[in-house]
Formats: C-alpha cells, structure tokens, sequence
C-alpha cells in the first residue's frame, strides 16, 4: 500500500472513531440555565446556592434592588458576600435584576460594583407610557435613555437587558416599540430578555414572528406559562399554560447556544419555609420541562 493512501486510510479511521466516541457521549451546551430567585430573597446567601445547586442550574437571575437579596446602596459591602456564597457551589450570577431605568451616578456605582465581582449582565428596571399623552414622543424619550444607558454600559464592560413585559401601558408589552427603540444599539451592551409568557400574554398567535423579528436584539430568554381563567391571566407551572413548547426549538434555531436561558417559578402561594419549599420542588420540576423543550 503506498503510504499516501494508508494516510488518507488512517486519517478516516480515526475520524470515524472520534464521530462514533461523540455519538456515545452525551452533547453539551455553553447556555446558562438559570433560576429567578424573586421569591426566595429570604433564604440566607449559603442556604441558597447549595439549594439552587442541588436542582442542577448554572447560575441566578438575582434581583438586586429595593426589596431584593441585597437593597442597592448595600451592595458594595453584601454582593461580595453573595458571589462568594454561590462560587462555593459552582454557581454564578449571571443576570443581576435591578431597578436601574437612566444612566445617573446610583446606578454608575450599582454596576461598578457588580463589575468588579465578575457580573456581565444585569436587566433594566421598567418603562412605562402615559396613555394620556401622544405615544411617539414617549418613545422617542426611552430610546434616549436607552442609548445613554448603553453608552455607560460599554464604558463598564457590563451588558444591559430589557424584558418585554405585559400590560397596556409597559414600553415593550408589544415588543415592536422596544426593537424600534433598540434599533441603533449595539445588542453587546444593551439587548432584549426575551420573556415567552409575557410575549405569549400579549400576542397569542404572533409571539413567533415577534421573537424571529427581535431576534438580532435578543441576549437572554425567560420561561415561565400562564394560563387564561375567565379573563385573568394567571401564573402556573411552565407546560400547563398557554407558551408553546415550540419554543425551545426556536431558540436553539435562531439564538446563539451562550444565550442565558432563566426560568421563572412565581405561582406559589403563601410564605416562609413552606413557600420556600414548595418553591425549589417547583422549580425542579419545571427545570424538568424546561429540557425537554430545550435539550442539551
């Protein structure tokens, strides 16, 4: 045999080898599987990451503003504390949920301080319009805002996020008005946290093409369902409501595979411990939905 011809032999016999060994191994993913942790503010920092961890998420959507795991103008001294508590179970924050909503000194320093712990992303606090003045000169006023945000955001080295929520008077409810807002903005520092529900919410039948039409903008994705009870929308586990499990597939076909997926448990009741645990069993179990949607 001439020994081009066993090279060429061998380089295919190793290249069938290394396709069957991949074959037999299961696929991995970069994205980021996250837990929203809103309703578990009270849980001491320890105590939730080791509980968060044992469900088998990456990391936290963790919100950082008044009310939250840490009030804004603590966080200098507590967001230390906190990532450290989740570095110890492998866990990062990955998004940190403020109220941030103009680009002034407060927020400057909220972010520094999440910068120099690692954070790379962080989500917008709300807009909203006054339905008694014109719509277009209100527009005009977020896309300003959003721009000076983003300008301070590349200056940091931080990522801002914007998610669509529903209601009759949220800039971004019909998604179309925050991509016009967005259109000049790079996605590197200020994008859309595209959420499902609120998009399912608010355009039943056009929640698709909203998400191929925003896509270019989007930098993360949230679940979490509703369903429709007389005509009252409300929370329920994710796959028992109205978003489409085609949903998943759709991310996977247009949205890069480090897009941060977060899920969102926010239909349990009551409080304390009980809450707490029936939280984190909701939230396994949704996480259980969520890949087969969405798998690896």
């Amino acid at each position: 045999m001439q020994r081009r011809h066993f090279l060429e032999l061998s380089a295919l016999a190793a290249a069938s080898a290394t396709i069957s060994k991949a074959a037999d191994e299961p696929a991995k993913t970069t994205r980021p599987r996250l837990a929203f942790t809103k309703t578990l503010e009270k849980l001491p920092f320890d105590e939730l990451a080791t509980r968060i961890a044992a469900l088998g998420f990456t990391g936290l959507e963790a919100p950082i503003r008044k009310g939250g795991h840490i009030e804004p103008e603590q966080a200098p001294d507590k967001l230390p504390e906190f990532v450290a508590a989740l570095k110890k179970q492998n866990l990062e924050l990955t998004i940190l949920t403020s109220d941030i909503v103009r680009a002034d000194k407060g927020s400057e320093t909220l972010l520094r301080t999440a910068v120099a712990q690692g954070i790379k992303r962080y989500r917008l606090g709300p807009y909203f319009y006054d339905l008694k003045k014109p719509i277009v000169p209100q527009l005009a006023e977020v896309r300003a805002k959003l721009t000076d945000l983003a300008a301070m955001n590349k200056e940091l080295g931080i990522q801002g996020q914007f998610q669509n929520h529903r209601g009759n008077n949220r800039v971004g409810s019909p998604l179309w008005d925050l991509i016009s807002a967005l259109e000049d903005i790079d996605p590197a520092h200020l994008g859309i946290a595209f959420d499902f529900a609120h998009a399912t919410v608010e355009g039943t039948n056009a929640w698709e093409i909203t998400l191929r039409r925003a896509a270019p903008h989007v930098v993360a994705v949230y679940f979490k369902d509703y369903k429709l009870v007389g005509r009252e929308w409300m929370p329920c586990p994710l796959g028992e409501g109205s978003v489409n499990p085609k949903a998943g597939a759709i991310v996977k076909e247009l949205l890069p595979a480090n897009t941060p997926v977060s899920l969102h448990v926010e239909y349990i009741e009551g409080g304390g411990a009980e809450r707490d645990a029936k939280t984190l069993a909701a939230m396994k179990n949704d996480l259980a939905t969520l890949a087969k949607w969405l798998p690896v």
